[in-house]
């Protein structure tokens, strides 16, 4: 399979237990939502200064994790 034609192929989201980053996003709302997917999306922080602001909130998350989220490799996407 070439890659132009894998382009069609979207990433799909799972039914069942998502990942720690996505079961953060799926708690959050408002503004700290909006503070998370800017960290995660937006304003290129990295993994770790997004996992130390996350545990310095008490939200336990996964490091790892929030690459495999951004990158659409975790099981969220699967």
């Amino acid at each position: 399979m070439a890659l132009k034609d894998q382009l069609d192929q979207t990433p799909a989201r799972m039914s069942g237990k998502p990942c720690s980053v996505g079961a953060l996003i799926a708690r959050l709302d408002g503004a700290e939502l909006e503070a998370l997917e800017a960290m995660l999306y937006k304003l290129g922080w990295s993994q770790s200064r997004i996992y130390q602001a996350c545990a310095a909130e008490g939200y336990i998350i996964g490091e790892q994790s929030i690459n495999r989220h951004r990158s659409q490799g975790c099981r969220c996407f699967k």
